[in-house]
């Protein structure tokens, strides 16, 4: 008995660590350095965190997750809120339709799909602030932000693939 219940809470923690991994890596890059630059260079971590779980553990990484994702970023960030939420949650139905193509896939190829799909996110939530704004924004804002989330991919991709195979049973 004792070893089903050690067994059950062993396989709860794993099915955590997706979603506390992301709040974590959101909450670090929202941490003040109190460097001019780096203060104003943050990527969409958020962004980084659901396509690399929505490909390699979909069954523990789903809509609720997301939205929580979302809402944490919405809290800690300064942008009207809800519009985080609308980002991870397109990227979210986007990946679910186009899953097939880079999942399973080499590293190039799902950098290449994050660059796409991410692309289409950043500039729906760039023309969704405009109009909450009620003027265009300033481009090179939204293509310095796209370039340094792509940038940022690999390095938090590797340390997120660190953790699911560090922690995480595989899947059944």
């Amino acid at each position: 008995m004792r070893e089903d219940e050690t067994e059950n809470f062993s396989s709860f923690l794993q099915k955590l660590i997706p979603m506390a991994s992301s709040l974590l890596l959101l909450l670090v890059f929202y941490l003040p350095f109190n460097l001019p630059l780096l203060d104003n260079i943050r990527p969409a971590v958020g962004m980084v965190c659901v396509y690399f779980w929505m490909i390699h553990r979909p069954d523990i990484f789903n809509l609720f997750s997301v939205y929580l994702l979302g809402l944490m970023d919405d809290v800690v960030s300064n942008v009207p809120f809800g519009s985080n939420i609308f980002s991870l949650l397109l990227l979210y139905l986007l990946l679910t339709n186009l899953q097939r193509f880079v999942s399973g896939k080499s590293f190039a190829v799902m950098w290449y799909g994050f660059m796409l799909l991410s692309l289409v996110v950043f500039l729906a939530k760039w023309f969704v602030l405009s109009v909450y704004y009620s003027q265009f924004l300033p481009f090179v804002t939204v293509c310095f932000s796209y370039l340094v989330t792509i940038a940022f991919y690999p390095f938090l991709s590797l340390f997120l693939a660190w953790l699911q195979n560090s922690f995480m049973a595989d899947e059944d």
